[in-house]
């Protein structure tokens, strides 16, 4: 009788009875629970709004099929379960020697399934060349290498060269030289850098037409000795012979 009106009235609704009349009455509703169970109570002591009863039904069905599902899960497990009690059980029979010699060989089992797939194509948006590891050189040292500059070469039949270094290179590769032989010209250093047909023609026929006017003429060069010890070139000597003035 020492609760007050709204704590005997919180009491009443936490057990779904009816939670009206005097201070005295609900005293007495709350007092009539005691050490009995709900479903034992005089249903007209529920409220109205209220069905404990059939709450109770409800939750008693959740908790039949949670127990189902966990008995049905039991089941379906039941060889992993068992494997896993036999190796903890294995496991707790081994001596620390046995188990690390385990562990070693589960951290080289890792490292070998974290290692990546060899056939797997690495990101390259930029189309950069591979470096010895497969993987795309950066670009700071792709531009370095100028070879984000490109040449082509007309005499090796329009084929491209990726930097100055490789462009240098190929005019004394097999390509290059098959490339001058076809055209009937040698490859010679006085054709370095020397990229298009033409240029390269007519860079020829200008070596030739030197190399005629440098050609040793023996008429103007040789020389010969007169009978006094004059010296004259071979052509002055022929006609000094040919008049009878030698």
């Amino acid at each position: 009788m020492s609760l007050g009106l709204d704590r005997l009235k919180s009491g009443l609704i936490a057990l779904g009875l009816k939670c009206g009349g005097t201070l005295e009455e609900r005293a007495r509703r709350l007092f009539s629970t005691k050490g009995v169970p709900l479903e034992s109570l005089d249903p007209a002591l529920f409220a109205r709004s209220k069905n404990p009863q059939g709450k109770f039904q409800e939750k008693q069905k959740e908790i039949a099929l949670i127990e189902a599902q966990v008995y049905r899960f039991t089941e379906m497990l039941g060889e992993q379960r068992a494997a896993t009690r036999e190796d903890v059980e294995r496991r707790m029979a081994r001596t620390a020697d046995e188990l690390l010699e385990d562990q070693e060989e589960e951290e080289e089992e890792e490292e070998v399934e974290s290692e990546p797939d060899d056939d797997e194509v690495p990101y390259n948006p930029k189309n950069l060349p591979l470096g010895w590891d497969g993987k795309p050189i950066p670009y700071w040292l792709y531009k370095l290498h100028g070879l984000n500059i490109t040449y082509t070469c007309e005499i090796c039949g329009n084929a491209t060269y990726r930097g100055p270094k490789a462009f240098q290179r190929h005019f004394s590769e097999w390509r290059h030289a098959h490339g001058m032989r076809c055209l009937g010209i040698p490859n010679t250093a006085h054709f370095a850098n020397v990229i298009n047909i033409e240029d390269a023609r007519a860079l020829w026929e200008k070596i030739k037409m030197g190399k005629v006017e440098d050609a040793w003429a023996a008429e103007n060069e040789e020389e010969y000795e007169d009978s006094i010890g004059n010296v004259v070139n071979k052509k002055t000597y022929e006609d000094l012979r040919r008049q009878g003035l030698l």
